[in-house]
């Protein structure tokens, strides 16, 4: 599927309720990655690579969000 056919597919309203669902699964996933980031005890290149999960799925959300409205990743 290329870009074109992305912004349509992705283009239902905020209302939808598999553009919900694809938000709220984004949302969840992002916040179970940034509190494991915090886990007392957690070694650094553990802590580094639950970053770095938190991070990809927050550009994932950002890049969906370009997709629905234009918006620059940021």
């Amino acid at each position: 599927m290329n870009e074109e056919k992305l912004k349509i597919a992705l283009s239902v309203s905020d209302d939808h309720p598999v553009m919900q669902a694809i938000l709220q699964v984004l949302k969840d996933a992002e916040e179970q990655e940034v509190n494991a980031c915090v886990l007392p005890n957690l070694l650094a290149e553990d802590r580094a690579y639950n970053c770095g999960r938190a991070a990809a799925i927050k550009d994932l959300g950002a890049y969906i969000g370009m997709l629905r409205g234009g918006k620059e990743l940021t």
